[in-house]
């Protein structure tokens, strides 16, 4: 599966984890505030272990970009 199935592209400062309202801003906060993945999916229960670090990853293969983004 390709990483950015993961997400919806709504505009170009809206990206959505797919099946959810949350964007990836939100996970992307608490990770960078220490939040572990773990901790994130127990916070956000409409999201997956998976979902989190699909969104980690794509954060880290993007950086620049999505540095923007927020």
């Amino acid at each position: 599966m390709q990483l950015e199935n993961y997400f919806e592209f709504l505009s170009e400062d809206d990206i959505r984890i797919r099946g959810t309202r949350v964007g990836i801003e939100t996970v992307l906060e608490d990770y960078h505030e220490g939040s572990s993945p773990e901790d994130i999916a127990a916070r956000y229960r409409s999201l997956t272990l998976e979902q989190v670090y699909a969104t980690i990853t794509y954060y880290w293969r993007n950086q620049r970009q999505i540095d923007g983004y927020l």
